[in-house]
């Protein structure tokens, strides 16, 4: 049975940050959705009767048979969805009462916008740090791209700038996307070998189609150091999965004005990772960074990087022949 809204929840191993969660969409001032419980093999399974008797036959549950990770759990739900629009809930975090109502009627009013990305509230113990860090980077990315205001809390982008702003940084608002069913699948899914896949489907998303952000903080996301993805050890899996992502968009780049700018961050982000490698004693794997952004280009800063890496490698190698 269609509807107007499904709502995809990802889980693992969190029954009751999963149950507030929940609590949050049946708490909606919309009420035509469904939501899909994606369960990427926890352990006790998530129980969709139980889910039910609690909250309502609008929620079904779908079992990974082993733990596939959040991108390939947002996948199986979007193949399995019926509504029109879909949305997303970390199992961690929680919706404002108007988040649906206030996504789908902006989408409805403002048809020009395909994608909608949603501002976004933090609480937890590590909120005011978070905040901090959040308003500076959206503040950058809206100095960047210079969106059009449409209402008071409605911006409206030009793709291109979006684009190019984005390629620096992918603040928590623009991994927060309400878009219809069928524009999705034109962006296509999410990239389940890609750790920040969130990052790499709003890049996509801003080069097909007109992107708006509602800047009120209506996705209201935890801050307690419970994410998978925000231990301090993950910066280099990060730095190292945002140049993959930037050697894709070259692969993939049909525009010839972008291929001067893709080329360009991608050297940016090899230099990060580079020193990343550097400050973990691995000055091996720097120098082949460097080495092999050669490809794209030559700059000083660069050949800067080439050597600080070189002096890392001799740095290790000498530790290794003491031992």
């Amino acid at each position: 049975m269609s509807c107007l809204v499904t709502i995809i929840i990802p889980t693992h191993n969190r029954p009751d940050l999963l149950h507030e969660a929940i609590s949050s969409v049946v708490d909606q001032t919309l009420f035509d959705w469904e939501l899909i419980v994606v369960d990427d093999y926890s352990s006790p399974p998530v129980d969709q009767t139980e889910l039910q008797e609690k909250f309502g036959s609008k929620i079904r549950v779908l079992r990974h048979v082993n733990s596939r990770g959040g991108a390939a759990a947002k996948n199986t739900g979007i193949k399995a969805a019926s509504g029109k629009y879909i949305a997303f809930l970390d199992d961690d975090d929680l919706y404002a009462s108007r988040y649906l109502e206030s996504a789908v009627s902006t989408l409805q009013i403002y048809p020009q916008i395909s994608t909608l990305f949603m501002g976004v509230a933090w609480f937890g113990p590590n909120s005011k740090w978070t905040h901090e860090y959040y308003t500076e980077a959206m503040n950058k990315i809206l100095a960047d791209v210079a969106g059009t205001p449409i209402t008071e809390t409605l911006l409206e982008f030009d793709e291109d700038r979006l684009f190019k702003a984005l390629l620096k940084r992918v603040p928590m608002a623009f991994q927060r996307p309400v878009t219809s069913l069928e524009h999705l699948k034109r962006i296509g899914l999410y990239q389940e070998d890609c750790l920040l896949w969130d990052c790499d489907w709003a890049l996509r998303a801003a080069l097909i189609g007109r992107c708006g952000l509602l800047t009120e903080g209506l996705y209201r996301q935890r801050s307690a150091g419970q994410g998978y993805s925000s231990q301090p050890r993950r910066r280099l899996d990060h730095s190292l999965s945002n140049l993959e992502i930037k050697g894709q968009l070259i692969n993939r780049n049909t525009r010839p004005e972008l291929a001067k700018l893709l080329r360009r961050n991608y050297i940016q982000s090899a230099q990060d990772l580079s020193w990343e490698y550097i400050n973990q004693n691995q000055g091996m794997l720097a120098l082949k960074t460097m080495l092999n952004s050669l490809r794209y280009g030559l700059t000083f800063l660069q050949l800067k990087f080439l050597a600080h890496a070189a002096y890392s490698c001799g740095l290790s190698f000498f530790a290794k022949k003491k031992k």
